[in-house]
C-alpha cells in the first residue's frame, strides 16, 4: 500500500480511488467511484452521499476522506484477462511494475485501460516516448476525442483538451486497446502534512508558462508568471494538465498558495485554458 494516487480501497462496500500523496493522520484523501456489489460506476448523487468530508489545515480545504483501516482492493475479481495481459507487457516493455486502477478493477464493461506507474523519471517518458515512435502504442485522435467527451467535456472546449494533448504521451492504443498513463513521481505517500498552505487567494487571469520542469510526470510543474511579473510555480496534479507547453495561458479560478517551500499556483479547481492567438 503506497497511500498514492489511484491506489483502490473498499469502504462501505464503495470502491474509492485515492488523489493525491499527503493525507490527513488516520485518514486517506480518496473519492468513491465503484459499487462493489453491482461492479458498476457511482452515479452523481450517489458519489456525493459516499462521500465524507472533513476540513484539513494543511490544504487549508475541505476534502473527502476514508479511514486509512479500509481494506486495500487488489481487483482480485477482474473477469477479463485483457488488462492483465497488456498490464505484463507494458510492465516488460517499459522495464517497470504498473499498477492498473479505473474500471477495468470492477467490471469487464470498461472503455479503456488506465496504468499507473509510480516512481517514475525521465527515463520512464524516454521508454514510454520510444514505444509511441516506434509505433509499438499508436496515437489517435479519436481516443482523444471521446476521452474528452466522456471526463472533460464539462469545463473545457474539444479545441483546449486537443492542444493540451496535441503531443501527448500518455494516451495511445496498444493491440486495439485504449490505453491511458498517469506517471507519478512519489513512490511513496504520506499519512502526515508535507507541504504545508500558510496561506491562499483566488486568481483569475494571464499566466505564462516559461518551461516545464517535469514534463509528463505528476506532480506537474511548470514556472510561470502571473500578469503583475510575479514568478510562481505552476502546480498540478490533473494529468490534462500534465503536458502543458511554454506559452499564454488563461486561468479562472485558480489557488496562489504560499507555502514554506515557494509560491504556487494551483489550477486544479479551476480552469486553465490558452491564449491562442
Amino acid at each position: 500500500m503506497r497511500y498514492l494516487e489511484g491506489e483502490a480501497y473498499l469502504y462501505n462496500g464503495i470502491v474509492h480511488l485515492v488523489k493525491g500523496f499527503q493525507h490527513p493522520p488516520g485518514f486517506l484523501i480518496a473519492y468513491p467511484r465503484y459499487s462493489i456489489i453491482r461492479k458498476t460506476k457511482l452515479q452523481n448523487h450517489e458519489k456525493e452521499i459516499a462521500t465524507s468530508r472533513i476540513y484539513w489545515d494543511c490544504l487549508k480545504t475541505t476534502i473527502p476522506v476514508i479511514p486509512t483501516t479500509s481494506p486495500y482492493y487488489t481487483g482480485d475479481f477482474i473477469e477479463s484477462k485483457i488488462p492483465l495481459y497488456l498490464k505484463t507487457l507494458l510492465e516488460e516493455l517499459l522495464e517497470t511494475p504498473l499498477y492498473l486502477t479505473g474500471s477495468a478493477l470492477i467490471t469487464s464493461e470498461y472503455n479503456d485501460l488506465d496504468f499507473i506507474v509510480y516512481g517514475a523519471t525521465e527515463d520512464t517518458v524516454y521508454k514510454l516516448a520510444k514505444l509511441f515512435n516506434n509505433g509499438v502504442i499508436k496515437k489517435s485522435e479519436y481516443i482523444l476525442v471521446k476521452e474528452y467527451i466522456e471526463k472533460h467535456s464539462h469545463y473545457t472546449s474539444l479545441f483546449n483538451y486537443l492542444y493540451y494533448k496535441k503531443n501527448t504521451l500518455l494516451h495511445g492504443v496498444l493491440e486495439g486497446v485504449h490505453v491511458n498513463f498517469k506517471l507519478l513521481s512519489y513512490e511513496r505517500g504520506f499519512n502526515t502534512c508535507v507541504d504545508p498552505v500558510e496561506d491562499y487567494t483566488y486568481y483569475s487571469g494571464p499566466v505564462k508558462i516559461a518551461r516545464a520542469e517535469n514534463l509528463h510526470i505528476l506532480p506537474g510543474r511548470y514556472t510561470a508568471v502571473l500578469n503583475n511579473g510575479v514568478e510562481v510555480v505552476l502546480e498540478t496534479l490533473r494529468e490534462v494538465y500534465a503536458e502543458l507547453e511554454p506559452g499564454e495561458y488563461y486561468v479562472f479560478n485558480a489557488r496562489i498558495e504560499h507555502r514554506g517551500s515557494g509560491v504556487y499556483l494551483v489550477p486544479d479547481h479551476g480552469v486553465l485554458t490558452p491564449r491562442i492567438p
